[in-house]
């Protein structure tokens, strides 16, 4: 679906800004000790505090990026639950969590980047922990007075709010995604704080809770199928789905009590709405309320015009559920690479920036952007390649046909080329984030929705739920190309050159990938034990040509002395070891 559909991790895409603090569009930077620069004697404890911060930085996106393995592993189970319900309640469902979702987004899950971190950050001191906790309380308790207003307000407006979102679905379809939707408004009052709470973990260096924490959304929605399923479609077990989602947003404030015990922020019952920190993040995040205004427009377009699609006699809720599982699949490596490395970074751009020390600010940029793209390319590749047995073996169950297998999958095909804009897209904005303004991703933003309207509007009756997707990826590569564009005119030179080579022999690995993955696909096809229409057939394609093609990848980088590779093998491994 839309960018914001890239599903409910605090780690949304525009968030918040401060017009007296220079506009600094997204950075990359080289290493010093990379590019051989010769630095006198007194810098040289500079050099090793470098060195140091770039092993922190990945040891914390690792961390990161292992907890959102085990979201994005959940979040693909959950995925796979409702797929297999079929199309007329899959479909439903997944319309019906856009509304609590994307007012989530603008009420506070959009300024966890771009306001809340940066400014809990500046009382992430201990001696300021008592302050810190005020200012979290605060938000927290007028997030739940908030939100429970507005959850009691949907109820009266979502019959007329619901025929305008899914026009194009059946009038029991229509029926199951209202009800869905009223029950699932309410899941606002736990979102909402844990929102508040992940951004103060993150300010005050605190990865692990929070990362593992947002799988137990995905957990409470699979429970409630599942209890669902026992009582039966006569006992309203159907609603059991809706249900989940309350009990998996409570979970998720749960798994972050111990790292909240750990950073001693307990709670107070406090609304000091005087507070000059609120002032500054209602600054912060200001500019980009109105960007999240018209993404919550963009995304409520996007599912009007999934529910009018109909190419090769598909229905609306069935293309909505193809693109939602798609988008599933997209989370995973966003999840998994882009989100934890934006989010790892983040803090420690927002200190290099407090302290002017921008040579350092732009060489960690660069740093997250080649491991960004290193990752991200290959998955991209393998998404592509292998995305109809890699749909079959995940997806093709129960009530999800062969049909809707293939319309999956083509979704997914149109949404994967955007994943290594999206990864370079992320790092950027937590740039901009870091020297607290917005505006320019802010105007960015707006520009980019004017690609995904000139793809979605013309071919959205003729070529139909594909060009949506592809409208998509358009989109968010656009919003990536035009800041890193913004950027040069900002802040001159980054020494993107020096990064070329790593990035062509990136590129090179990743074709060597494709061809091998290509060609065993199609050797292995004509082997009966291969065949795609069988179960055994979609493990095997998946496991051999999968996993040879990414050995021929990890191969290829370290052949190539792709350096990047053993930071990160090296920081995976000392996390690993940890445990």
């Amino acid at each position: 679906m839309t960018q914001e559909s890239i599903d409910n991790q605090p780690e949304c895409i525009e968030k918040a800004h401060e017009h007296e603090v220079e506009s600094i569009p997204r950075v990359s930077g080289g290493l010093l000790e990379q590019n051989g620069l010769i630095l006198p004697v007194e810098e040289e404890v500079s050099g090793v505090q470098i060195a140091s911060e770039r092993r922190q930085i990945a040891r914390s996106a690792s961390l990161v990026m292992l907890g959102n393995l085990g979201s994005s592993v959940l979040g693909m189970v959950r995925q796979i639950v409702v797929a297999a319900l079929g199309s007329d309640v899959g479909g439903p469902f997944n319309a019906a969590i856009l509304p609590a979702r994307t007012f989530n987004d603008l009420l506070v899950n959009g300024s966890v980047s771009g306001a809340l971190i940066p400014t809990f950050n500046d009382y992430a001191a201990p001696e300021k922990r008592d302050e810190l906790r005020r200012i979290v309380f605060t938000l927290v308790n007028l997030l739940l007075l908030i939100t429970f207003t507005f959850a009691l307000l949907y109820l009266f407006i979502a019959p007329k709010f619901i025929n305008l979102l899914v026009p194009g679905f059946s009038a029991p379809d229509k029926q199951l995604t209202l009800i869905y939707s009223q029950i699932i408004f309410f899941s606002l009052m736990a979102l909402g704080p844990f929102a508040v709470m992940l951004a103060a973990l993150f300010a005050l260096k605190e990865f692990g809770w929070p990362a593992f924490a947002t799988g137990a959304y995905h957990v409470g929605i699979i429970g409630g199928a599942g209890v669902g399923a026992l009582l039966g479609a006569q006992y309203f077990g159907h609603l059991g789905l809706a249900v989940g989602v309350l009990f998996g947003a409570v979970g998720e404030i749960a798994l972050l009590l111990p790292g909240i015990r750990k950073r001693r922020l307990y709670y107070m019952f406090v609304l000091d709405l005087r507070h000059p920190a609120l002032r500054r993040i209602i600054k912060l995040y200001g500019p980009v309320a109105f960007s999240f205004l018209m993404t919550m427009g963009l995304v409520f377009l996007d599912q009007h015009l999934a529910s009018l699609t109909h190419d090769n006699n598909s229905s609306g809720a069935g293309n909505t559920l193809a693109l939602n599982t798609a988008t599933t699949l997209i989370q995973f490596p966003v999840g998994l690479v882009a989100a934890a490395l934006s989010f790892a970074v983040l803090p420690t751009l927002t200190e290099h920036a407090r302290n002017g020390d921008s040579e350092r600010f732009k060489q960690t940029l660069l740093l997250g952007i080649r491991i960004g793209l290193l990752l991200m390319i290959p998955a991209a590749v393998g998404l592509i390649v292998l995305r109809q047995p890699i749909v079959d073996l995940l997806f093709r169950h129960n009530r999800f046909a062969q049909f809707d297998a293939d319309r999956t999958a083509l979704a997914l095909q149109n949404y994967a080329y955007q994943l290594p804009f999206v990864a370079i897209d992320q790092l950027l904005i937590a740039a901009f984030y870091a020297r607290k303004n917005t505006f320019i991703p802010v105007a960015v933003g707006v520009v980019s929705i004017g690609g995904y309207l000139l793809v979605a509007l013309p071919f959205y009756t003729t070529i139909g739920m594909p060009a949506l997707a592809f409208a998509n990826t358009v989109q968010n590569s656009l919003h990536a190309i035009i800041l890193f564009i913004v950027l040069r005119k900002a802040i001159g030179s980054i020494r993107v050159r020096e990064t070329i080579p790593t990035i062509l022999k990136i590129v090179l690995a990743a074709a060597m990938m494709f061809v091998v993955a290509w060609g065993l696909q199609l050797l292995l096809g004509n082997a009966g034990l291969f065949a795609l229409n069988r179960l055994s057939g979609d493990v095997l394609t998946v496991i051999v040509a999968g996993g040879v093609a990414s050995m021929v990848y990890v191969g290829g980088v370290l052949l190539l002395r792709v350096e990047e590779v053993g930071l990160v093998r090296d920081a995976v491994l000392a996390k690993l070891g940890r445990r």
